[in-house]
């Protein structure tokens, strides 16, 4: 007959390898949250995908072109305990930054961005909050890996992120 103890480590052990008890998960995502948070991904995943590499004038006469890879978008979308905020969600987006420089404009239109030419691994993580009727952006940061420097992590603010042009992700904001 086991004892209570053997009893005890036994349930110890075999607990962490049952899988969640029905009724004790959170309820998967649904209605105007899931469909609401599926648009969102679709529209920044449209909008990353046509970004174009774009030229601006450097400091020192030279002319810069800057292109970003294809990004790797990654979406994750959680239900709360909170009837105020039922869901929050993220999308965590991955790209490289390349960039080269020319002495004429012309010359750095011409240049067709490589590998060779990396400048930063970027992450970009965009946090939402649902509150039952929209998604609204709470904060973001950008994580810039540069080889043979240290990584940087800097707050992005609703103005980075709706800025126009190439620095922006104003199709990564609720509508």
């Amino acid at each position: 007959m086991p004892s209570p103890l053997h009893s005890l480590i036994a349930a110890t052990l075999v607990l962490p390898l049952m899988p969640v008890l029905v009724g004790c998960s959170k309820p998967e995502a649904s209605g105007p949250a899931q469909a609401g948070f599926d648009a969102l991904v679709a529209s920044c995943t449209q909008f990353l995908a046509a970004r174009a590499p774009h030229v601006r004038p450097g400091g020192s006469g030279e002319w810069t072109k800057t292109g970003y890879s294809p990004a790797l978008v990654q979406p994750e979308l959680n239900r709360t305990e909170s009837p105020v905020t039922p869901y929050v969600a993220k999308i965590v987006v991955k790209d490289n930054e390349a960039q080269a420089t020319a002495t004429t404009e012309a010359g750095a239109q011409a240049i067709t961005l490589t590998p060779a030419h990396l400048l930063s691994n970027r992450t970009h993580t965009f946090v939402y909050s649902f509150d039952g009727a929209a998604w609204r952006w709470q904060n973001g940061q950008l994580l810039t890996k540069i080889p043979g420097q240290n990584d940087t992590i800097v707050a992005l603010t609703l103005a980075d992120m709706a800025a126009t042009g190439p620095k922006g992700f104003g199709g990564c904001l609720p509508r």
